[in-house]
């Protein structure tokens, strides 16, 4: 009795471990969903987010890939920003947070999963800065005799680069040095 019972005692630990080894495998972590690309103007709120399934006792890390700064490392902000914040919803979805956006902020993210070897997938953080004109390289009003000449700067800086239009106020054509129009 007592070896049939060692025997089976051997035989379930075996069960036990050759199961576990097989299930680690069948279910190895993976992304549900890529990283959406997002954009978002100059101080909002961005939120980037990693889908992940069967993540059982791996983790998900955060990194500015474009820097190579470590933001988050599963429910730890690594990052000194103040600005920045991690969240995950039933370990299957994952998000960095990033408070009222700056500029410096935009760029490439990774998700990374901390598997052998290590899995991670990248979404872009596009930040938009409204136009705004350059004043000390922008003329203001100017007056000019009829018929007289004129040199007019306009420069401008936003992200994407604006475009300058000029038109008159009044709607005519704008007449340049060579009797050409515009």
């Amino acid at each position: 009795m007592v070896v049939e019972r060692r025997k089976f005692i051997v035989v379930m630990l075996a069960l036990l471990i050759y199961t576990e080894d097989n299930l680690g495998r069948a279910f190895q972590p993976e992304f549900t969903a890529p990283i959406a690309n997002i954009t978002v103007a100059l101080g909002r709120d961005a939120t980037l987010t990693c889908l992940v399934e069967h993540l059982g006792g791996y983790r998900v890390g955060w990194v500015k890939a474009d820097t190579k700064a470590i933001q988050a490392i599963h429910d730890h902000v690594i990052t000194h920003n103040p600005r920045v914040y991690v969240s995950h919803g039933d370990h299957s979805m994952w998000s960095l947070q990033i408070k009222g956006v700056q500029l410096e902020d935009a760029g490439l993210y990774m998700c990374q999963i901390n598997t052998d070897p290590m899995k991670s997938q990248t979404g872009v953080l596009t930040v938009h800065v409204p136009p705004d004109f350059l004043l000390g390289e922008t003329s203001g009003d100017v007056m000019v005799r009829e018929g007289g000449q004129v040199s007019l700067t306009c420069h401008a800086r936003g992200v994407p680069q604006p475009t300058v239009n000029w038109r008159r106020e009044d709607g005519k054509d704008i007449i340049l040095r060579q009797n050409q129009s515009i």
